[in-house]
Parts: C-alpha cells; structure tokens; sequence
C-alpha cells in the first residue's frame, strides 16, 4: 500500500503493510506499518502519527509547557488517543490525575494491541478515558487543570466556525498557575492561519512559541503555542520551574527520549527566518 494525504505539502509513504482496517460510527481507521518507519496510524485520511517520529511531536507537546509549572497534578488531554501524550505526562510523579477525552474507544483499543506504551497508560490507575466529543466536554467541563494538551482540534477553525470561544474556554480550566498546549496543525507558510491563532490567543494570555519539526503534518515546519495562567511563562525563561525536570538535570534518571530539560532556551528560540513569518 502507498499513501499520501491529499494536501499541497504532505508525506509520501510506500511499502506500508496494512495491520488493522475498520470503520467504526466516527471514524475510519488504518494501522499500517512501514518498512524502517514502524508503525502509522491513519485516520480518515490524514496521518495521525508514525512510531518512528512521534517522540519529537509528544514530548515537546507535554514537556516543553511542563517546565514552567512546579509540580503538574491534574491533566486533561482533547483528543491524543495514540496515547502517547497521557504517557509523558504520567512520568510525573506529581500527576495525580490524567484525563483523556476521544469521541472514539476503539483507537485507544488498537493502540492497546500493538503498543507498549499504551498498555501502560491503560493500566495505570491515575489515567481515566472518557469517551465524548471533545468540543461538547470542553463545553460542559467545570474542572481545573494544570495542563491541557490539545491532540485534537484546529482550535483556530473551532473559534471562527462555530463561534465559539475556546482558547478563553480553555483558560478558564486551567488552575492558577496552569497551561495549554497546542500544535497548529497548518505549516509555517501558511501564514495567516498560524498569525491569527497567535493573535486569537493574545486576546486572552501570554503566549510562548517553539518552532517543532513534525514530518507527519503537512509542510514539516509547525508552530507549538503554549498559553494560560501561569506568570513564569516567558519566551527568554533560561531555567525549568518544574521539580521532576529540576532532579533529572541533577542527575536523575532522565525518562525522555528527545527532551533535553537543561535546553529550555533551545526550544524558545525562535530563529529570525521564521520570525519573518510569523508575528510574535
């Protein structure tokens, strides 16, 4: 099987051999696996991750907004049913809660089957699944969170389409000194729809940039924003805030594939070829 998502700038995948095919009410659902790349996760067309690639993605998305708050308790992720964001943020010792909301049980059930990691979080008694349309629970949700991964929605379309207000949704979930994360889904040189997330969310917070390589979205080249709450969130920050990544520079164990703790500056530097294209 050969794939390519049907974008102007997308990834051409061949030799995939296909593990799982199914439709299911929301979704239809491929896991293929590539030659030297591992397993792919494809959903309704579109890429959802490559095994091979998915620790630069999730670990900047979880631990790069964990480095400015202290001690993370409580998590919310939209969407992520690879599994692989509740499994970052269940390194923490501090977590005492992860909450995963997927309007589809059968891809965390898949993933369960072929991954590791993914049994893992599904056997750990601080994960908890709820299956629901992720825009409906944000709606109805009342709790607060110390950080809220976004693996699901184009938050931008999400505000404009329907007229909803969900970056200032988002932030009011968060605790005091809470995150959100999210990846913008559309490439670089698509300029204005990373320029009017950035402006949309500036309406309501600090906002802090990481330029993040992802081979599985389309255009590579993508923007993290991380927002919300907490009053250690800066670009220049030189130093993590959080305790767990404060011990691994001591020398702790370090858990992270890709994530350097002692690099902060590194992921906050945003170079001026691409300052060019953005605004900051």
């Amino acid at each position: 099987m050969n794939f390519y998502e049907k974008e102007p700038v997308s990834l051409y995948l061949s030799d995939l051999e296909i593990l799982e095919k199914l439709s299911t009410k929301q979704q239809q659902i491929i896991l293929c696996k590539h030659p030297f790349l591992g397993i792919v996760l494809i959903i309704n067309g579109e890429v959802q991750h490559i095994e091979k690639y998915q620790c630069p993605y999730h670990e900047l998305l979880v631990h790069l907004p964990a480095s400015f708050i202290q001690n993370p308790r409580k998590a919310l992720i939209i969407g992520g049913g690879s599994l692989f964001a509740a499994y970052e943020i269940l390194k923490y010792p501090s977590i005492e809660s992860v909450i995963l909301c997927d309007h589809d049980a059968k891809v965390l059930e898949i993933m369960e089957k072929y991954y590791v990691h993914a049994r893992c979080v599904m056997s750990d008694p601080r994960f908890q699944f709820i299956e629901s349309d992720g825009l409906e629970f944000i709606k109805h949700c009342n709790d607060k969170y110390d950080l809220i991964i976004n693996d699901c929605f184009n938050l931008l379309n999400i505000s404009v389409e329907k007229h909803f207000p969900i970056y200032l949704k988002l932030k009011q979930l968060l605790t005091p000194s809470g995150l959100c994360s999210d990846i913008i889904y559309r490439h670089i040189f698509e300029g204005e729809i990373t320029n009017d997330s950035i402006k949309e969310i500036k309406k309501y917070s600090d906002i802090v940039l990481s330029l993040v390589t992802i081979p599985e979205y389309p255009g590579i080249l993508h923007i993290e924003t991380i927002w919300g709450n907490n009053i250690n969130l800066s670009q220049t920050c030189k130093h993590v805030i959080n305790e767990y990544q404060k011990a691994i520079i001591k020398g702790e164990s370090n858990p992270f594939d890709f994530f350097s703790p002692d690099n902060l500056p590194f992921y906050l530097y945003i170079p001026p070829y691409i300052k060019n294209k953005i605004t900051i």
